[in-house]
Parts: C-alpha cells; sequence; structure tokens
C-alpha cells in the first residue's frame, strides 16, 4: 500500500510509485500470459433504491460501529434489484459495445444488481451462475473495499469522475487527501486482482482475449486505473480520473491499443 505514510510530501510522492509499479507489473504479466489483452469495466445498470425501512434496522444491527459513514451499505445495498430501466439500459448496452469483444472470463461485485446486469449483458456466452470462468471479487462493493476513508469520501461527495475526489478539500478530516487514498485503493485491488485471476484463469474459456468486469462506479473507475497501469497503458491515472461512468456503461482498457476507452449504448430515440 505505497510503502508508509511520511511526513515529507515529497518523499511520499517519490517512494509510492515504486511499490504501486512493482504491483502493476505482476497483474500486467498474468493478464499477458493469460493472453487477456482487453478489460472492459461495466458499471451495474439502473437498479432499486434501499428499502428505508430495512436500511434503518440494519443501520443499528450490521454496521460497523467504526465506519458509521457506510450508509447501510450492506446487506441492505447488496440486495438492490435492477429496475425495468436498468434492464433495458443492460440489453442495449451489450448491443452496443460488449457484444464486439471475445469475453474469456468475468468478475463480479456480489451485489444483486451487478450480476443481474452481468447475466443480462452475458446471456448465452456461458457465463451464468456456477459456469466456469465466473469470479467473484468482494472488493468491487464500496462497502467490501476494506477502505473506510474511501467509502467516506463515497459517501460525502457521491458520484463523478475520480478527479471529483482526487481535488476535494470539503471531507472533514480527509482534506486533500483524496488521491492519496484513492491511490491506496488502487494497489490494493491490483493485487487481489493478481491473485483472482492467477488462481481462476484455469477455468478461462482457452478462446476470447476479454475480461468483463462488473461493479461499481467511482470504486470500478479506481479498478480501471489498477488495470491500465498494469497494461503499461500511457498516463493511465490522468485518463481514467476525468470519466464519469454512467449506468450500464464501460471502461475498455485495451493492451495492443495502449488506450482507454469510455464506452456507452446510444441514447433511447425521442419520443415523438
Amino acid at each position: 500500500m505505497g510503502g508508509g505514510a511520511s511526513k515529507n510530501p515529497n518523499r511520499a510522492q517519490s517512494a509510492a510509485p515504486k511499490t504501486d509499479a512493482a504491483v502493476a507489473a505482476k497483474l500486467g504479466k498474468v493478464l499477458a500470459t493469460g493472453n487477456i489483452t482487453k478489460v472492459i469495466l461495466i458499471r451495474h445498470a439502473n437498479a432499486k433504491p434501499r428499502d428505508p425501512e430495512a436500511a434503518a434496522v440494519e443501520a443499528g444491527q450490521v454496521l460497523k460501529p467504526e465506519t458509521p459513514f457506510a450508509n447501510a451499505w450492506t446487506v441492505g445495498d447488496l440486495v438492490r434489484p435492477l429496475t425495468e430501466k436498468g434492464e433495458q439500459q443492460a440489453a442495449d448496452s451489450r448491443a452496443a459495445y460488449l457484444d464486439q469483444y471475445a469475453l474469456k472470463a468475468v468478475i463480479c461485485s456480489e451485489a444483486e444488481r451487478a450480476i443481474k446486469t452481468k447475466e443480462i449483458m452475458t446471456a448465452g456466452l456461458g457465463f451464468g451462475p456456477g459456469e466456469p470462468g465466473v469470479l467473484t471479487l468482494h472488493t468491487l462493493h464500496p462497502s467490501r473495499s476494506g477502505t473506510p476513508n474511501c467509502e467516506k469520501m463515497f459517501d460525502t461527495l457521491g458520484y463523478g469522475p475520480l478527479t471529483k475526489f482526487y481535488t476535494d478539500t470539503t471531507v472533514e478530516g480527509l482534506e486533500g487527501k483524496g488521491k492519496e487514498i484513492f491511490r491506496e485503493y488502487v494497489t490494493k485491488v491490483t493485487g487481489e486482482l493478481h491473485a483472482l485471476i492467477s488462481s481462476g484463469q484455469a477455468s478461462f474459456k482457452q478462446d476470447g482475449d476479454t475480461v468483463a468486469i462488473f461493479g461499481h462506479a467511482v470504486f470500478l473507475n479506481a479498478v480501471a486505473v489498477a488495470v491500465a497501469e498494469a497494461m503499461a497503458i500511457p498516463q493511465a491515472d490522468d485518463v481514467v480520473a476525468v470519466l464519469e461512468l454512467g449506468e450500464a456503461q464501460g471502461i475498455l482498457c485495451d493492451a495492443s491499443a495502449k488506450s482507454v476507452t469510455l464506452l456507452t449504448a446510444p441514447p433511447p430515440p425521442a419520443a415523438e
């Protein structure tokens, strides 16, 4: 996680990339040896809100006392289903961009809305429940991220590109620390992806060159930074940081093209 804190900001900035680069290189190697040249990070489609009564009960029973800002992001948030709008978004996004890629495997948050988005967008491709090549990464979900300061910033600031968090000076106790905080998550999830893919790649499809990762905005953007840096895409953090990931949209990290691209479905036709 970046080699520890330092009172000298210049020392902290010069030390962190060495650790990050070593972790990224390990992930980059496992992607390359597995012939994974493209990774698409897809935000879940539109979902129903949490049941307020259930969230209120859960807040008193499930939340960790040291992270009250997690905002009942446990059972109540994990079980939120997609709306009809969300189901259509997922179908439209599949037709618009996902069908253009040959999937080897999928990685998904444990949240119901991410799982359902994955099921709609990969239906018929052999990535259903219990099928090989389907992996779960729990820390894709905010409450499972293991980064309380990221959770606090997200709970306070809401959605937006990573630059919103990198430049923020308003979150109490974390003023001006957003980039440092989210870089810790980037390093953490880089190592987790390396371990997950290394252990699971024996079940991946032999053909194909693409892995799709289904998760949640802001945190998924940070995962895109991790993947892009592992692929040695130039200025990965700067490029990804300005992207705002909408519902059912994706960020494509392409190792061959050394590029990062925002993938979107076309908007529905206007009513006459």
